[in-house]
């Protein structure tokens, strides 16, 4: 994973927090062009690429997610796109280069779309597949209790130049964060979109937990049997 020195960029996320008024945090963004190796909330799949609906989403049952809406945006709507259609939105999928993936997503939509995500109960870290982040003030913006993320933190925290704006999606973990029940995914220029999903750490299958368990227990009788001798 190619991760920015983390000091540095909590230092300055904390400053930023100190003079907004806001409690102090110290977040920490780790970025990668690989993966994820995390589960994405699965919106379903597209037949056709573009936008698919804005429909309110309740208790999905994911991230500990209550509910994601949407708002605004033009002349294209904010809502769960699929694929990627030019100059309308470009799927998020997968870390690096977009590839052709028809998974369905989230997207705030330019021109002040927002995507409104709202936790069950107080959160200090995110996952995300992050489509395509830039760097210019306005195109990617996450905020709510206090926090503010954007592209160009991304692209710093994954070690890239300026000049691979808009060309590269991140699998990203962000975490240190102030507390927030809701977070605001926003687009406020004439030319862009905030294409993301909203990611969850991956649960060991009941297949993998039974192996872990054998073998714990098996370690546990080999020292039980190791001391037993020992005391002979």
């Amino acid at each position: 994973m190619n991760a920015f020195k983390t000091g540095t960029l909590a230092i300055a996320l904390a400053a930023g927090s100190v003079l907004a008024g806001t409690a102090l945090a110290n977040p920490i963004i780790s970025a990668s062009t690989t993966g994820p190796t995390f589960a994405v909330l699965n919106l379903g799949t597209a037949v056709t690429a573009g936008w698919q609906n804005s429909t309110t989403i309740t208790n999905p049952g994911f991230a500990n997610i209550a509910s994601i809406t949407f708002a605004g945006g033009t002349p294209n709507a904010s809502g769960v796109y699929g694929g990627s259609v030019m100059h309308v939105a470009t799927t998020p999928f997968p870390a690096g280069t977009p590839g052709g993936s028809m998974a369905n997503y989230l997207v705030a939509q330019q021109n002040g779309g927002t995507v409104t995500v709202t936790f069950k109960s107080p959160e200090t870290s995110i996952l995300l597949e992050w489509g395509t982040a830039d760097v210019a003030a306005g195109y990617n913006v996450i905020t709510g209790g206090g926090n503010t993320i954007n592209g160009a933190m991304i692209l710093a925290a994954a070690g890239l130049p300026s000049s691979d704006s808009g060309k590269t999606n991140f699998a990203v973990d962000i975490t240190g964060l102030n507390p927030f029940t809701s977070l605001t995914f926003s687009d406020t220029t004439k030319l862009s979109a905030f294409e993301f999903d909203i990611g969850q750490a991956s649960v060991p299958e009941p297949g993998s937990l039974a192996l872990m368990a054998m073998g714990l227990a098996g370690l546990g009788w080999m020292v039980r049997r190791r001391r037993a001798k020992s005391s002979v």
